[in-house]
């Protein structure tokens, strides 16, 4: 049941890292995803093709950045990047309309999957990427639509090695982990990923403050500095 803030913690029949996620994950490394690009999302990359060819600085990547909280921040800590969040929602994105854009952030509606293949096959330089509390399907049967266990996943860490994922759900972290160090040898990307414990001093998305204020413990898994 919610409590007073109206916040679900995760409840999952899966307590432990998934027995097939090393085998799913080698076998997506030796795959290419393929499914057609969205029209909407190749227009996307498009519009963000063109913001990003006004700056020098490498990309910084905030998807699935919800109503664009996650990304305001971000564009003040790379205040000299192309920040660009990504949503699928468009009523979610229309969100941060409201608000005055740093000159230095785009918002965009599109498919996270299709995007990330765009901008790898465009060889973009991405130098941060933000994964800010993803769905985490917790449901055992779903475990293959979690980044970590999608033919995606090789996709994303070619993108870019310095990749922060936020989770209230401790496996969804562990999983993470697991897969990218399984992955990076192979892939030859050069990462060292840690798992920590995530106590913000000021949240930095919606999902985030929600989650402090219901008690909840934060995990992060990002490349160790």
């Amino acid at each position: 049941m919610p409590n007073a803030t109206g916040v679900r913690s995760v409840a999952s029949n899966q307590n432990a890292v998934h027995a097939d996620l090393e085998k799913l994950v080698r076998r997506y490394l030796g795959s290419q995803y393929q499914r057609p690009f969205a029209w909407h999302t190749i227009e996307a990359f498009k519009q963000a093709q063109s913001f990003i060819s006004s700056f020098t600085e490498p990309v910084v990547l905030d998807s699935g950045c919800g109503n664009g909280e996650s990304t305001f921040v971000l564009a003040t800590k790379f205040p000299k990047h192309p920040v660009i969040g990504i949503d699928k929602s468009l009523f979610r994105i229309s969100k941060s309309e409201s608000k005055e854009q740093p000159v230095n952030a785009l918002f965009l509606q599109a498919e996270l999957l299709d995007f990330w293949r765009l901008a790898l096959q465009a060889e973009w330089k991405v130098c941060y990427h933000a994964l800010y509390y993803p769905n985490p399907w917790p449901k055992e049967s779903q475990v293959g639509r979690r980044f970590h266990a999608h033919p995606i996943f090789p996709t994303l860490l070619k993108l870019c090695s310095n990749i922060e994922l936020r989770t209230n759900w401790k496996t969804y972290a562990e999983e993470f982990l697991e897969a990218s160090q399984i992955a990076i040898n192979h892939l030859q990307v050069k990462a060292t990923p840690v798992l920590e414990q995530w106590l913000p001093k000021d949240p930095e998305t919606a999902f985030e403050r929600k989650y402090l204020a219901n008690g909840q413990a934060l995990w992060r898994v990002k490349k160790k500095i």
